[in-house]
């Protein structure tokens, strides 16, 4: 595969090169990867999602070491998407839990 097709293909994040050919730069600045949000995920009873989305906020992270912005900026996104449905999922699950326990203590 060329350079050229890789850039101006109609799906340019199957190509490992960055997407500044079809979309000009307009935010340079350091993308979010949520580490910390997906470090505090993991403490909800969500598991597989908090999982999933602290790797995706580890793999955020490496884009950015590796100079790939807008890759890290992407999976900045999905790891804090998962993070905070595993926050809301696992808030919901705490709150059933305690109302199931306070109907069976009755």
């Amino acid at each position: 595969i060329s350079i050229a097709y890789t850039a101006f293909s109609p799906r340019p994040s199957i190509s490992r090169h960055s997407s500044i050919a079809t979309n000009p730069p307009m935010d340079r600045s350091k993308p979010k990867d949520y580490l910390i949000l997906a470090i505090l995920a993991c403490f909800c009873p969500v598991w597989p999602v908090n999982i999933v989305g602290f790797v995706y906020s580890i793999m955020s992270r490496n884009s950015l070491e590796q100079g790939n912005i807008d890759g890290a900026r992407r999976l900045g996104r999905v790891a804090k998407l998962l993070s905070v449905v595993s926050l809301v999922g696992g808030a919901v699950i705490i709150v059933a839990c305690a109302v199931n326990l306070n109907d069976t203590t009755d």
